[in-house]
C-alpha cells in the first residue's frame, strides 16, 4: 500500500488486509481466463490508479474490495459500515458496469462507450476501469491463450482506448493502442517498430536542432 502514501488510514488498512485473506482462505474468488490471482490482479490495478492517474484513498480501497462484493463474501451493506458510503460507491459502480459489460454483445460500439458512461455514474469508475485494462494488457503478452488475448486486445482498443483518450489519459490510451496492435496485428507491429527505430537518430535529430535556439532566445532573454 506504500503507493497510498497517507490517503488510507491504519485501520482501513488492517481491516482490508482482514478481508482478504478471508477472501483468499475461502476460495471465494474466481480467476479469469487468463488464471490471474484476483486479490494481485487488483493490487496491481490499484499501483496503475494510484501512481499513472492520481487516484488514492477509497478509490483504491474500492478496487481491493468489489471482487468480494461480486462474489458475495461481504455486502454492500457491511462495505458502507465498515469503510464509508464512497467507498460504498465506488464498488458500487464497478459491480454494476461489470454486469453491464458482461451482458453487452456490442461493447466496440459508440453507444456502448456512452451507456458505460452514464451507467457508472461516477466517473472515478470509468478510470478504473481503464487502469484495470492497462494491467490485464500488461499481464497477457506471455498468455498462450490466444483467443482470449485477441478479444481484450480488441477490446483494449476500441472500447478503453477511446475513454482513456476522452478522459486525458493520453499515455496510457497510447499503450493501450500499442499492446492491441501488438497482439492482434504483429506482424505490422514489428515493421512499425522496425522502421521508427531506423529514423530515430535522424528525427532525434531534427528535435535537438527545432530546440537550439528556442532555448538561446530564452537563454538570451534570461540574461537581460
Amino acid at each position: 500500500m506504500q503507493s497510498a502514501g497517507d490517503s488510507i488510514f491504519w485501520k482501513d488498512c488492517q481491516k482490508l488486509k482482514k478481508h482478504l485473506i478471508k477472501a483468499a482462505q475461502c476460495n471465494g474468488l474466481q480467476r479469469n481466463n487468463f488464471g490471474m490471482n484476483p486479490i494481485i490482479r487488483d493490487l496491481q490495478t490499484a499501483v496503475i490508479v494510484a501512481e499513472e492517474i492520481g487516484m488514492k484513498g477509497s478509490c483504491l480501497i474500492g478496487i481491493m474490495l468489489h471482487e468480494i462484493v461480486k462474489s458475495n463474501i461481504l455486502t454492500l451493506e457491511e462495505i458502507n459500515a465498515e469503510y464509508g458510503e464512497d467507498v460504498g460507491s465506488i464498488i458500487k459502480g464497478l459491480v454494476k458496469t461489470n454486469e453491464l459489460y458482461s451482458k453487452s454483445p456490442a461493447i466496440e460500439s459508440e453507444n456502448f462507450r456512452n451507456l458505460l458512461l452514464s451507467f457508472a455514474e461516477d466517473m472515478r469508475v470509468i478510470l478504473i476501469m481503464i487502469a484495470d485494462r492497462v494491467n490485464i494488457m500488461r499481464q497477457i503478452k506471455d498468455s498462450k491463450n490466444e483467443d482470449d488475448r485477441i478479444k481484450v486486445a480488441n477490446e483494449a482498443a476500441y472500447l478503453y482506448a477511446p475513454l482513456a483518450h476522452k478522459l486525458g489519459l493520453y499515455k496510457l490510451k497510447s499503450e493501450l493502442e500499442d499492446l492491441s496492435l501488438k497482439y492482434t496485428e504483429r506482424d505490422t507491429y514489428y515493421f512499425i517498430k522496425e522502421k521508427l527505430n531506423e529514423t530515430k537518430s535522424s528525427r532525434d535529430r531534427y528535435i535537438a536542432s527545432f530546440i537550439e535556439p528556442i532555448k538561446k532566445g530564452i537563454s538570451g532573454r534570461t540574461e537581460l
